[in-house]
């Protein structure tokens, strides 16, 4: 399996800790960044890594060559602004496995990667599974999954309508996706967001699955979350 890390965003939010490091380059313990936590702690040994850089992507780049990490680690960096769907598109090029996983790089997952690689799946005509949490996390997108684990909706900002007959459970999203490579290569990597264009649509299509976890996340996007963080409060 390969993996994309997700690591182009601005950060606005993230400016009242620093507005020079990128997210995946700011320590999240002593001596350790989110991107050190996910290559070294989370995912699997020598893996393949694409990431998806963007703004300060310099910096990232840097980084990772003075590292000098035990994987194989890839660049996909965007020019312009590409959004979370563009970006995996664009970094979908790198790719040569069937299908791999796409990861937010500011979450900190409490689900282990080896868990969600054997959950989650693509029967079908599916084309993406969507890792959920049991939990109600406010910031987080929220998922109405069927008895056959199809995503029927989804809504990024607000509760999505409940359809009116079936059986049907409310989840949130844990910002990590299962992905068949093939679909992705095919879009033109142009700005889309995964989370507000694409998802909607595979919903629409039933081609979006997605798999359920008690396990929950922590995403460190504002100065109160970081703080938290490397409070070790998680």
């Amino acid at each position: 399996m390969e993996f994309v890390i997700l690591c182009g965003g601005y950060g606005t939010r993230f400016q009242k800790v620093s507005t020079t490091l990128p997210k995946i380059l700011v320590e999240i313990k002593p001596g350790i960044s989110m991107l050190d936590w996910l290559i070294e702690d989370y995912l699997p040994k020598r893996s393949k890594i694409i990431l998806a850089s963007g703004h300060l992507h310099k910096k990232i780049y840097e980084y990772v060559k003075n590292k000098r990490y035990d994987h194989e680690i890839l660049f996909s960096q965007e020019k312009t602004k590409m959004g979370t769907g563009g970006a995996i598109a664009n970094a979908s090029n790198f790719i040569e496995s069937a299908e791999f996983i796409a990861l937010n790089g500011d979450t900190i997952q409490e689900v282990e990667i080896s868990d969600f690689l054997s959950q989650s799946n693509l029967k079908n005509n599916v084309v993406i599974n969507v890792g959920c949490s049991k939990a109600n996390n406010d910031d987080s997108g929220k998922i109405i999954v069927n008895e056959d684990n199809l995503i029927i909706n989804f809504s990024e900002k607000k509760t999505p309508l409940y359809p009116s007959s079936g059986t049907h459970k409310l989840y949130s999203s844990l910002g990590m996706y299962r992905c068949k490579s093939e679909y992705f290569k095919k879009m033109t990597p142009t700005f889309v967001s995964l989370e507000d264009e694409l998802l909607p649509k595979l919903v629409i299509d039933k081609k979006a699955s997605a798999s359920i976890f008690n396990e929950t996340y922590h995403d460190f996007g504002t100065l109160e979350r970081y703080q938290k963080i490397i409070g070790n409060k998680f």
